[in-house]
């Protein structure tokens, strides 16, 4: 069966996703995950808000009319700070990773 091109979400579902997501983007990854299966999950989320972030910048500085008059300053300021906490993340998730590896060696 022929699948039709995708149809792209109006910008008002996407803000709305945005604003349902956003305490999860703040928030950790459940740290009961294996360390290698969250630094991915990590990674796929920072690509999520990089995308969020171009998102922003263009509608608050409208130069794309599809998202005008959606986010805010304020949204842009969380989703950077969204974006510094995961790289925090990353980084303790990498040192925890490491951690581990180490100590298998010293045993």
């Amino acid at each position: 069966m022929a699948r039709g091109p995708a149809k792209q979400a109006p910008s008002e579902l996407s803000y709305e996703m945005y604003q349902e997501l956003l305490d999860e983007l703040l928030s950790p990854i459940e740290c009961s995950l294996d360390p290698y299966v969250r630094y991915e999950l990590y990674l796929s989320k920072l690509v999520y808000l990089d995308n969020l972030h171009q998102q922003c910048f263009r509608s608050i500085n409208g130069k794309n009319e599809n998202f005008e008059n959606s986010y805010s300053q304020n949204d842009l300021k969380k989703i950077q700070d969204a974006i510094e906490s995961t790289h925090r993340f990353v980084r303790n998730t990498i040192r925890e990773a490491l951690n581990d590896s180490l100590s298998g060696w010293v045993q």
